[in-house]
């Protein structure tokens, strides 16, 4: 089978393209010190479900515990996040922002938003709307059976702010 033969193999070529100039636009929009994608994920779902337990956190973006420790650890040490015993299990840590955390975030968004205002300046608001919600269908129902299929996410972003590669 060619590739691009079937409408599911053209979607994954599709995807896969689209990754690749997400990851454009997102070195394109940093700026010295910026948060990352992977930064900003974490602090968008913490932002979003604070406090928060790492393991969710982990679990959502679909990265082993290790990996988010690491991650936590670094947005700790960038006094972007604090950490704090849950008041329901001894073992646990809740994890919430910082005021500083909360004020990268926004700053993130406004940069990210302005660069792709830029790159979209030929569409008008009632197509950058129809591509968000076409984007939250494909990343829900891909979301959902990952699930379906036991894999490590849980829920579907609401909020398109929430899919930490947007």
């Amino acid at each position: 089978m060619s590739r691009g033969e079937t409408p599911t193999l053209e979607l994954v070529e599709s995807l896969m393209a689209l990754r690749r100039t997400l990851r454009c636009i997102e070195h394109a929009g940093e700026t010295s010190g910026s948060l990352g994608f992977a930064a900003l994920g974490v602090l968008a779902y913490i932002q979003r479900h604070q406090p928060t337990r790492a393991t969710d956190v982990a679990q959502w973006i679909g990265i082993g515990p290790a990996a988010l420790s690491r991650q936590v650890a670094e947005l700790e040490g960038a006094g972007l996040l604090v950490r704090a015993p849950s008041p329901t299990d001894a073992r646990a840590q809740l994890i919430s922002l910082t005021p500083r955390g909360a004020e990268e975030i926004g700053q993130a968004y406004t940069r990210r938003a302005g660069l792709l205002a830029g790159l979209l300046k030929d569409w008008d608001e009632t197509e950058i709307s129809a591509a968000a919600a076409t984007v939250n269908d494909i990343q829900g129902v891909l979301r959902a059976g990952l699930d379906a299929r036991g894999g490590k996410t849980t829920m579907a972003p609401q909020d398109p702010r929430e899919n930490p590669n947007v």
